[in-house]
């Protein structure tokens, strides 16, 4: 169940569609680097995994300003 404080609801539907699209990014990224065994791959990896987790936060952080909350129960 969604809760926001004065927002529009397509700007509510963007925001929690990026948290998951990049939550998902991160979860990938998490496994490819478990199964690399390149030098250059893995140091790749590692900035993009810096890269996303600093968006995700971004995300999060933008959602908390304009009121957008998760029930992660109601998701289940």
């Amino acid at each position: 169940m969604l809760k926001t404080k004065d927002n529009t609801s397509s700007e509510k539907t963007r925001i929690l569609s990026e948290i998951e699209q990049v939550s998902d990014q991160i979860a990938k990224n998490e496994q490819l680097f478990n199964l690399t065994t390149d030098d250059l791959l893995i140091e790749s990896l590692i900035y993009e995994q810096i890269s996303l987790k600093h968006r995700y936060a971004h995300l999060i952080k933008t959602a908390k300003e304009k009121g957008i909350t998760i029930n992660y129960i109601d998701r289940l």
